[in-house]
């Protein structure tokens, strides 16, 4: 079960919200997403994160765009974390593109885990790249959520 869309708020802000349901403890799903050392066995789109996932870190996203293309790109952020439950950044990229990236992990009643991945893209050139950047995202966040939902599900063992 998953969702996603993309909201057009004006020329130059778009929101991105998906999200997944994953057969797994909230602490299992965090355990995956802090494990920065094995996203390139599992993620697809953002596909590296260099450095910690900890309040106020310095860490290195390494994204490939087009799954078609070995082109990679890096971008550095500074990190918010509430342990267990959430990272993002809120800065300015490149294009002068404000980009506020959300991951949360939010425990559902049945044990499994609801996962979110959510983006809005603001200001500088939105105006003129945000729709196809909206539509690649979105793409890759869902291709990121399944990756996740395969890999804490795998080390859940099934559960």
């Amino acid at each position: 079960m998953e969702t996603a869309n993309v909201e057009k708020v004006s020329a130059s802000h778009r929101k991105i919200y998906t999200d997944i349901v994953i057969d797994a403890a909230p602490d299992q799903v965090w355990a995956v997403l802090a494990d920065t050392d094995n996203y390139r066995d599992w993620a697809a789109f953002l596909v590296d994160i260099e450095g910690e996932i900890k309040d106020g870190a310095e860490i290195t996203i390494v994204f490939q765009l087009d799954a078609k293309k070995d082109k990679l790109t890096k971008i550095s952020h500074t990190i918010q974390v509430t342990d267990g439950a959430e990272f993002y950044w809120a800065e300015k990229g490149p294009g002068g593109i404000r980009d506020n990236h959300h991951f949360k992990v939010v425990p559902r009643e049945d044990g499994k885990t609801l996962f979110v991945q959510s983006d809005e893209l603001m200001r500088g050139l939105t105006w003129a790249m945000g729709g196809r950047l909206s539509q690649m995202y979105v793409d890759g966040y869902q291709a990121f959520n399944r990756g996740l939902k395969a890999e804490a599900e795998r080390r859940a063992g099934g559960v």
